[in-house]
Parts: C-alpha cells; structure tokens; sequence
C-alpha cells in the first residue's frame, strides 16, 4: 500500500498559510506592502483585539481590475513579476503572489476596490478561502481589505498567540519600520479606536522618526549622506546618550524594503568603538539604495532577509560613514537650517507587468532633501526623473530635509563645546582605513599577485606593542606603592616590576554592588514627591503593561496616563537616586529583544543601576588617601575583578613592557 499520497488543497493551503501568516502583524504587513506596491499616498490600518478579532487596511492606491479580483487570490497569482528574470530587478516589496491567498486561508476576508476610471468597483468575500461573494458595488477609489476572525479555523495557531496588547505592540512596531521607510506616504495606525500613529507623509526622514520616538530624540541623531556611485547610505544613526540596552532601536532598509540584518548591526557597532558601554546599542534609521540587480531578496517568504551581491562593497564605507558622523566637528554639528537644499532623491516604482501604471509612469519623487553646509545649490526639481537614475540608482534612497522644529534643540546640545574640536584624534584615522580594506569576508580572499623580478625582498622590522593585560586573578595591595592618579579617572600602583591600572569607577561600583547585595535589601516601594510622567513610544508602552506586575513586584507604582504615557509614583528602594525613564525603557528593549527578562533580573538591575549612580565618577579628583582605603577595603572584602556590567577593574603592565615601548630592548 502506497504510504505517500498528495494533501488535499485544503491542508495544503492552511500550510502555505503558516509560513506567511504567523500572527496578526503579519497580516498587517502584507497588506500594507501591497498598498505601498499599489502606489498608495495615504494608508489606514485599523486593528481590534490585537488583530485577532479584525484588521482593516484602507489605501489609495490604483485598485484592482474587476477582471483581476478573484485571480488575485489564487496561489502564486501575482502583477509584480511575470517571468525569472523579474525576480533579479524587483522594485516592489511583494512579488510571491503568496499573500493575499494565505490571508483568506485562515480567516474571514472582505475586499472592496475600485480603479480610478471604472464606473463601479468591486465586493469580494472569502471565508477560509472559499469565495461567498463577489460582485459589483460603489465603492471609493483604492482598496479596503478587513480581514476578521483570523485563525478561526487553525486553533492551533491561536494557542501560540500571546495577549492582545502583545500580539498590538508587534502590529505598532512594524508600522513604526514602514513609516520610517516611506517618509513621503501618509500611514496612520488605529487601534481598538485609539490612534496610535499618523504620519505627515511630507516626504522628511526626520519628521518620520519623530512620528516614531518623538522630537526630543532629534537633537541627538547624526545625518549621514553618501553616495560611490555603486550604493547610497541616507539617514540617521545616534549619539551615546541614546544607546539602547538591545538593538530594538535599529532599522535598517535596502531599497525602501524593512530588512533585518546581524552584518548590518555588526558593523554599525564596531563604527561606535568604544563610545558605547558593553550591552548598550546604538539607535540607527539607515537607507540602503542598491541597484535591485546586486541583491537577492527572494531568501525567506517574508522578505526580511536578503543577500548582497558584493558585501565587502557595502560593509567597509558602512562602518566609515558611520564613524564619520559620529566625529563631526562641533563646527559640522551647528546646523545651518537655512542651508539650500542640494539634492533630490528620487523614488522610481517599476512598471508592474499587466496592471495600469499610475499617472502613465507609476514614477514617484519623493521630494526628500538632504540640507548640507558649505555646498552651493543644485537646481534639479526641474529635471525629469530619469535624470536622476544612473545604472546604481534604481532603488529609493531618502535623505533628511533640516526642520525648523529641532533648531533650537540642536543650538542647547552643541552649545557648550568648543567648535572645532575633533571629537576623535586624527591619528586614528588610518587604523580605521587599514579596517575598513580588511573588512571583506574571509572566503573571498584574492589569490597573491605575482612578485616582479626586479623587485627584491626586504623584510620589514616586526613592530610589537606593550602589552597590557585585565588582571585575572586577586592582587594583594599592601604590597604596591600607589604612584597617583591618571586622567582623573586611573589609579596606578606598582610593586617590583609591574604596574597595574586601576579603573576607579568600576571598582568603587563593584564594592557598592557587593555591599547592597549582602544588606539583602526588600522590594519595598519609595514614594516620589512628584509623579515621573514618562513618554513611551508605542511599543514601549505595550510591553511595559503587558508587564505591569513584574514592575510591582520589585517596588514599583505605575498607572497609565493618557496616550503612550505613564505616571511612575513609586520606585523601589534599592534603587536609589536614578534616570527613571533610562531603568524603564531598558527593562522594556530587554523585554522585546529576548522575552526571558525575570524579576530576578530586574531586580539585579536595579541594583546595578544604584551602585553605579552612587560609585566615585570618571573625571573626578581623589587623594592618595582615599585610594589607599579604597584599596585596603579591597583587600579585606576581595571584591570580583570585573564591574557589575562585565568590565575589568584593573590592567597590569611589566617593565619589560614598558621597555620594549621604548626600544630599550628588542
């Protein structure tokens, strides 16, 4: 008897369907690309029950043929790409023709649309992928899709969902992404009738993020523009001051497309160095334009990987241009938002094969300028489009328009520095250079060039640098003469031949730590004063009272107040003096990023953060006399040889060391 046999449709679809559908910001997502690929100017999305109970997305966009309407449900029916070769020069975020199909598969699907031109537009119904109605209707210019009841015939699924107000912050943050990736369209989120975001569409990544995180976050961001002729990078990356505790605040995009990439994240933390302590990430809106031929997004079904034809083209100038930013002079920091506009970045949407072009060319500018000092400007508002598109320059690239809202923000940060001052010593700049030619990947290596005759060869003298270690196991300071104070911020002590450098911030911190530990202190609540109302962006905001009790469980008092806010009345006692805001959105980024985040871990957090608020700082002035009693309560507690957040508390340096530094032996 045969034991393998064909699935019924039926079986076959609910399949499919899993791959495409796997919760409700799913389906979001695929029917706001589709509005996006419809050329749509403005889309509402409307979620109840965090889009279990029903979604309803409204665009403008140019519709669907009365002809194509029932087609465009049917597996792998698509007007995106019509053969392979489509699949090497797609201009459009969807293109697999498995969406709209896997939609109706698992739910209860209402369709209107209408074409600009049509007399009438057309109703379609589907429940669990049967067709129940379809004919003509008056209905508006565009599309309406309201998809209810999702899963209502997959239980399974439903007992992987988690809460509403969950399965809510996942909708929020994915139309968060989009709204940053399409500055230049109108998104505007509702949901259960609250109004969560409503984008201006004015065509400014700028005032996209401020949608986002809020105007407060502009005066810490950085603008990037760059431009090789092989790829653009437009956008923002930010200062330490809003370094994240996990890298929920990085969005990444290649050609308009949301994408998720650990490269791309990779190599925006190694451009901040050392700038950003361990466990803190950097905020970043990044735009890619690549020319669609040198990447491959057909790699997973829900389009948020793709693969880079040459990655170590892209890589080494990503992290250049990122380190650049971050050294801007304080002189580049002081914005002229006065300054012309020098460059038009223009958006082109391909022709979809069998579907009516929109305005005869489906080609749309997005008047997003990026304002630079010192440059003249360069008159192309008058200029067709397709002056604008070299052989590179098919893919949208935005670019940041300087608005007057963040000037006076901008004037308060940079104030207070000397103008001029290179925030990085110029002597690092050819390490840098030496690391970015390095960065290709380690199977692409190039075959060694074949030396010339004439060409002898010398070697070159092997250069060796000091080496300075982390102390790995307990010192015994009785033994060492304190020398002093470095910096304001190191101790040296040395006993026989050896130094060792002490980091008198992390080591103040750890005994504090220690010490809060051992009193074994309760969870007990501190009231404040005056309630702390704190902003929280959509996300955040969901997954902090998704995770109230866990807050109360540790001292805190936090109730809602008003839209995406909270009012923090009590905060636990081990906490001591601290940013509440910074704790809070900490425990949150933590919450999204891994989900795993105990009490136990909120707890030692808080801890972490008392004893580092209370610890002596970096740049402050003690005397001989505290450093020795520091140390000698070093020796009686034997304190840990690393801070509470990983890093060392002392490095050890030999007189051999310091000999070779100066060449005093070989």
């Amino acid at each position: 008897m045969s034991r393998i046999h064909v699935l019924d449709s039926y079986t076959a679809n609910r399949i499919a369907a899993g791959e495409v559908v796997e919760r409700p910001a799913s389906v979001v997502k695929e029917l706001l690309e589709n509005a996006i690929d419809a050329g749509a100017t403005a889309v509402t999305i409307e979620t109840k029950g965090g889009g279990l109970e029903s979604i309803r997305v409204s665009d403008n966009g140019i519709g669907i043929n009365a002809d194509d309407v029932a087609t465009a449900f049917l597996p792998h029916a698509t007007s995106k790409i019509a053969t392979t070769d489509d699949l090497f020069s797609i201009n459009t975020l969807g293109f697999r023709g498995e969406a709209l199909p896997s939609i109706a598969a698992v739910s209860k699907v209402t369709m209107r649309t209408k074409q600009k031109d049509a007399a009438n537009g057309v109703l379609l119904r589907i429940n669990g992928g049967d067709i129940i109605e379809n004919h003509e209707a008056g209905v508006p210019d565009g599309t309406t899709i309201e998809c209810e009841d999702l899963f209502y015939n997959v239980p399974a699924r439903l007992k992987f969902i988690k809460s509403a107000r969950a399965e809510s912050a996942h909708i929020s943050d994915y139309v968060s992404r989009m709204i940053m990736a399409r500055p230049d369209i109108k998104i505007k989120l509702i949901q259960s009738g609250r109004t969560v975001f409503h984008s201006e569409g004015d065509g400014e990544l700028d005032s996209a993020i401020a949608c986002v995180y809020g105007n407060d976050i502009l005066p810490n961001l950085r603008e990037i523009y760059y431009d090789d002729g092989y790829f653009n990078l437009v956008g923002f990356i930010g200062t330490e001051q809003i370094g994240r505790a996990a890298r929920t605040a990085q969005s990444f995009y290649v050609n308009c497309r949301y994408i998720r990439s650990q490269k791309l994240s990779y190599a925006l933390q190694r451009a901040y160095d050392t700038r950003l302590m361990q466990g803190r990430f950097p905020f970043a809106v990044l735009h890619i334009g690549i020319s669609p031929e040198e990447i491959d997004v057909n790699v997973h079904p829900n389009k948020l990987e793709i693969r880079f034809r040459h990655e170590d083209r892209i890589m080494g100038p990503f992290v250049t241009q990122c380190r650049k930013a971050l050294e801007q002079t304080e002189e580049d920091l002081t914005l002229d938002f006065n300054a012309p506009e020098i460059k038009k970045i223009v958006y082109v949407q391909n022709e979809m094969p069998g579907a009516a072009a929109k305005d005869d060319t489906m080609k749309r500018v997005a008047d997003m300028a990026f304002s630079q000092r010192n440059e003249s400007r360069i008159e192309l508002s008058a200029l067709p489009a397709e002056a604008f598109i070299t052989k590179h320059d098919a893919a949208p690239v935005y670019a940041v328009h300087d608005k007057e809202s963040a000037k006076t923000a901008h004037s308060e940060y940079v104030g207070d520095r000397k103008a001029g001052t290179p925030i990085i010593p110029p002597v690092w700049q050819e390490i840098r250079k030496a690391e970015e030619t390095a960065y290709i990947e380690a199977d692409e290596k190039t075959a060694p060039q074949p030396a010339k005759q004439e060409e002898a060869y010398i070697p070159q003298p092997k250069v060796e640098m000091p080496k300075i270690t982390p102390v790995q196991q307990r010192v015994d300071f009785t033994q060492y003469e304190i020398i002093g104070q470095l910096f304001s911020c190191y101790w040296i002590v040395q006993h026989d031949d050896e130094v060792i450098f002490i980091d008198q911030h992390a080591m103040h911190e750890r005994r504090l730590y220690e010490r809060i530990i051992e009193r074994d202190i309760p969870a007990d609540s501190q009231q404040l004063l005056t309630p702390e109302i704190i902003k929280l962006t959509p996300v955040e905001f969901a997954l902090l009272m998704d995770n109230i009790d866990r807050f109360s469980e540790i001292g805190f008092d936090i109730e809602e107040f008003g839209a995406m806010s909270v009012s923090v009345r009590a905060v636990p006692v081990i906490m001591g003096k601290t940013d509440i805001k910074r704790f809070l959105t900490d425990a949150i980024a933590l919450f999204d990023a891994k989900n795993k985040l105990t009490t136990i871990d909120m707890k030692r957090g808080a801890l972490i953060t008392r004893a580092c608020k209370s610890a002596i700082k970096a740049g402050e002035r003690i005397s001989e006399t505290e450093i020795r009693a520091l140390l000698d309560q070093y020796d009686k507690e034997g304190v840990p040889l690393t801070c509470p957040h990983g890093r060392p508390v002392m490095a050890r340096m030999t007189k051999t060391e310091f000999e070779k530094l100066f060449k005093r032996i070989v």
